[in-house]
């Protein structure tokens, strides 16, 4: 049996997930808006003394598994950053969870801090942000009708002056002299 300052000073990796955020593809944060992808992001930070080396990282996104990461290695004291996805889910409230080393396959120090989680507001899109959907319908119809209708216009237009250029003799600019 080891004493306990023996125990105390021993060499072992502790992961701590330190911050969690909404981010776009580059783990820059962002405002989450319905509709649009985004990614699910944490900082693994090694808090141990010694290298941290196979571990893997899980994320939950309300509730479900997203795809899992790793395997991972870490210096002592030093941190990565880690995303999922891309994610897009409608407006509303949804928990963000990231566990590291949910199967303890690397031995660490101390277990119990190797999870964090929050709840995330994902905002309704703007109209002017939301792709236009196709209008369908009789005021669909219409539309239509109507776009093809100037286009056939304009299109008329531009031949008419077209045919009036073609049509006309061309004026030679060189005098002709009688001498």
């Amino acid at each position: 049996m080891l004493p306990m300052s023996s125990f105390a000073q021993s060499s072992m990796p502790d992961l701590v997930a330190s911050r969690i955020w909404i981010g776009d593809k580059s783990n820059t944060p962002i405002v989450a808006k319905a509709g649009q992808p985004f990614y699910v992001c944490v900082t693994v930070k090694n808090i141990g003394n010694a290298y941290a080396d196979g571990f893997y990282v899980q994320p939950y996104f309300g509730g479900s598994p997203l795809a899992a990461g790793g395997p991972g290695r870490l210096d002592a004291g030093g941190a990565q950053d880690w995303a999922s996805g891309p994610v897009t889910v409608g407006p509303g409230n949804y928990e963000v969870r990231w566990v590291l080393n949910p199967d303890r396959k690397v031995s660490e120090a101390n277990y119990g801090n190797n999870e964090i989680a929050m709840i995330v507001a994902i905002e309704a899109a703007s109209p002017v942000e939301t792709p236009s959907q196709p209008i369908v319908g009789p005021i669909g119809l219409t539309i239509t009708v109507a776009v093809i209708l100037v286009a056939g216009v304009a299109l008329g237009i531009y031949l008419r002056r077209r045919r009036r250029r073609t049509a006309q003799p061309k004026v030679s600019s060189s005098k002709n002299s009688e001498s």
